[in-house]
Formats: C-alpha cells, sequence, structure tokens
C-alpha cells in the first residue's frame, strides 16, 4: 500500500511540474498564408502585405522573448516587448486578426 501511495505522489509531483513549466518557445503554430487567410479582408486586399509584414515581425519578436526566457535572461525583454506591443497596436489600427498569437502574448505580459 505504501508503495502504491509513493507512487501516486511521485506521478501527482511529476504530472503537476510538467503543466507548471512555462511554455519554451511560440505557441502560434500557424502558417504566414494560414494567418493571411484568417484575416476580416480577402487575401488579395491591399492591407495584407502589411499584415504579413506584422505576423512575420511577430513571430520573430515572440520567437526572441522565449529564447531569452529560456536562457534565464529576462533582463533583455523591455525592448522586445516594446516592440510587440507596438506590434500589437499596427494590428489593431489596420483591423487585422491576431487572435492567433494570444496564448503568446497572454505569456508575454505575465512576465511583467
Amino acid at each position: 500500500m505504501r508503495k502504491l501511495l509513493l507512487l501516486m505522489a511521485i506521478v501527482f509531483l511529476s504530472g503537476s511540474s510538467l503543466i507548471a513549466q512555462s511554455p519554451t518557445s511560440i505557441q502560434c503554430t500557424l502558417t504566414i498564408d494560414q494567418i493571411s487567410e484568417a484575416q476580416p479582408f480577402d487575401v488579395d486586399h491591399p492591407k495584407q502585405e502589411e499584415t504579413r509584414e506584422i505576423a512575420e515581425n511577430l513571430i520573430a519578436e515572440i520567437t526572441i522573448v522565449y529564447d531569452l526566457v529560456n536562457q534565464g535572461n529576462t533582463s533583455n525583454l523591455s525592448d522586445h516587448t516594446a516592440t510587440i506591443e507596438a506590434l500589437v497596436n499596427q494590428a489593431t489600427v489596420l483591423g487585422m486578426n491576431y487572435s492567433m498569437f494570444q496564448a503568446d502574448l497572454n505569456y508575454i505580459e505575465s512576465l511583467n
């Protein structure tokens, strides 16, 4: 009985520690084309070029933030989080759907 309880405790603790760990890479797995297709305007719309650029920059900046966090270097995050905030503002003004980045944005916001 003790062995069973010990085993259950180990499984519980290891499982809960996996859940508590922060993500180590970008959560948005969509391609740039898929992000373009998820926009409220047509793929041929003039805003698509700017949408693609914002999405590419968001992916790059979010990836850098995750890399810095994984390296334990949180002192250099402020420049990247400011850039991400500016990109989100651009996306909002453009009318871009950036909801596919929400999990990443929530994680980055929790770092502050």
